[in-house]
């Protein structure tokens, strides 16, 4: 009878700690985050995950916003960072999604303004050897979506948003190009994901979502040993939007129930 070679102290290490996820984004997030969260915590088992996550409506990477009277701060201010250098053990594998890049676009943000929010994140995280998924912005305007429809777009989104619609284009194409060429060893570019989205072409198809974040958990958790490949449920992802709407009424609009001390 043969026996498998004993594990040495670091591969006993990586195949016991905990993991810990980290999730950047707005309203996409928002709403199947706890599906999300749900599918990889049961595809990952034994092993233990963690998360962290900074997201809502409307929210920026470098700019305020929100909708209605649920307005939130920056991702870069958000303290989600300070919260990684308390919570993170040593020798822990840490792998973080970046994704929802766009609404800093229609805040009046430049490029370069959201570009270099962007490269202090790859900088930041890079300290740690996190593994970065990033999705590029799925939307080409000049292909995808009328003047008209633009318009109508940001009157009910970003009603106060100063943006034309072809700045909206040229910094769409600006950031994208800056995402594509960032691609690297530890930075995974998700360029795939335009055929998830629903006719506003900002939110993903609630037909798609189950599918679309499915995809989002395979890439998130390729690089482990996992039992199976991830699948988020319908019913996780309708429970992830009732959730969704509960935390923005009575966490970010009334203040009527604490934030949990994963949530920034």
């Amino acid at each position: 009878m043969s026996f498998p070679p004993p594990l040495t102290t670091s591969t006993k290490d990586q195949a016991e700690n905990p993991i810990l996820f980290i999730f950047l984004g707005a309203s996409n997030l928002a709403r199947s985050l706890d599906g999300l969260k749900l599918c990889i915590k049961k595809c990952m088992l034994p092993r233990e995950t963690f998360f962290l996550h900074a997201m809502g409506p409307g929210r920026g990477y470098v700019s305020r916003g929100g909708i209605l009277n649920a307005v939130y701060s920056p991702i870069l201010d958000s303290g989600i960072f300070e919260a990684l250098r308390k919570k993170r053990i040593k020798n822990q594998q840490i792998v973080a999604l970046i994704t929802d890049i766009g609404n800093d676009i229609m805040y009046g943000a430049s490029p370069d303004k959201i570009i270099g929010g962007l490269q202090y994140l790859y900088n930041f995280l890079d300290t740690f050897e996190t593994n970065i998924f990033i999705t590029s912005i799925p939307v080409d305007l000049d292909n995808d979506i009328s003047e008209l429809y633009f318009n109508i777009l940001r009157k009910i989104y970003f009603p106060n948003s100063p943006v034309s619609y072809s700045q909206a284009s040229n910094n769409i194409k600006s950031i994208n190009q800056f995402i594509l060429e960032s691609s690297s060893q530890r930075i995974s570019v998700i360029d795939d994901m335009k055929p998830f989205y629903g006719i506003d072409k900002i939110h993903y198809s609630i037909l798609k979502s189950q599918v679309a974040w499915s995809h989002i958990a395979e890439k998130l958790t390729a690089s482990f040993n996992i039992n199976f490949a991830p699948e988020l449920k319908a019913s996780e992802v309708a429970l992830s939007m009732v959730n969704n709407i509960s935390r923005i009424l009575l966490t970010d609009m009334l203040g009527i129930k604490k934030k949990t001390n994963e949530t920034f």
